[in-house]
């Protein structure tokens, strides 16, 4: 199935051009292949669960079971685990494949992002959008939204550089979205997990910057804060905490920015 998928993206790739047709047949099959292994991962689930449940019946009734009935159940249960796990590889995969294939294609990603890194907004809408700006704009945000809902769900399986870039994409091209706070977020959030607070810290920064009336703004000020209070910057972190206090008092950020200042002896 996956294979499938991928051998549509590469030849389109391969035609060096992508009509709207292609691509969308394309994104119809990528998406129907991570629908599928989603089911199949919600049925291995369910079969984990109902082995559990089996396993605690077995003990309620050790007795007359038997030890060997508990070990087939555990063996199973690990064999399912096994195939969970190579399940989410293969999904990973198919969200990369979508990714770097829009990218190299330069052309609608199968999730509907509808340029390159770096381009800008479709300088037209499609055919008939003239006479209806509304439904070009609601067009617009629908593909904005799918493609930071794809971008965040690559950062959620732990494909942290492929997030990253993804973000910087939907900056690039939807700065001025409602998302777009939360993108910036999110891209400083990549490089905090991968242990580069520097360029964490420069990341937040920017989203107070650029964003300081979104939600996003004091939850950057309170990773910044943390990750100050980290490296030992004690007082940098306070006077980062008592911003939060005084400049977002109603902030979800703000009575624990008020708890971290009061630890650190502010």
């Amino acid at each position: 199935m996956r294979n499938a998928a991928v051998a549509v993206l590469l030849g389109v790739a391969a035609a060096a051009c992508a009509s709207r047709g292609d691509v969308e047949t394309m994104g119809d099959a990528l998406r129907d292949d991570i629908a599928a292994l989603a089911e199949s991962q919600r049925q291995l689930a369910e079969a984990v669960q109902a082995d559990l449940e089996s396993i605690e019946s077995s003990s309620e009734r050790r007795e007359t079971t038997g030890r060997g009935e508990l070990d087939r159940l555990i063996q199973r249960i690990e064999g399912l685990f096994e195939q969970l796990i190579e399940m989410s590889a293969q999904n990973n995969q198919l969200l990369n494949d979508i990714y770097e294939n829009q990218r190299r294609l330069g052309a609608p990603s199968p999730m509907s992002f509808p340029g390159p890194a770096g381009a800008g907004p479709p300088a037209a809408g499609p055919v008939g959008a003239e006479s209806n700006p509304d439904a070009s704009a609601a067009s617009g945000s629908n593909e904005a939204s799918q493609y930071y809902a794809l971008a965040l769900d690559m950062y959620q399986r732990g494909n942290i550089e492929t997030a990253r870039d993804a973000f910087r994409d939907f900056l690039a091209v939807y700065g001025g979205h409602e998302f777009a706070p939360d993108a910036q977020y999110w891209v400083a959030r990549t490089y905090e997990d991968a242990e580069d607070p520097g360029s964490a810290l420069e990341e937040y920064r920017r989203v107070t910057e650029l964003y300081p009336d979104s939600s996003r703004a004091p939850a950057a000020l309170f990773r910044r804060g943390m990750i100050e209070a980290g490296r030992g910057n004690t007082a940098v972190a306070r006077r980062l905490f008592a911003q939060i206090e005084t400049g977002y008092p109603n902030s979800p950020e703000a009575p624990e920015a008020r708890r971290e200042r009061e630890r650190l002896g502010g």
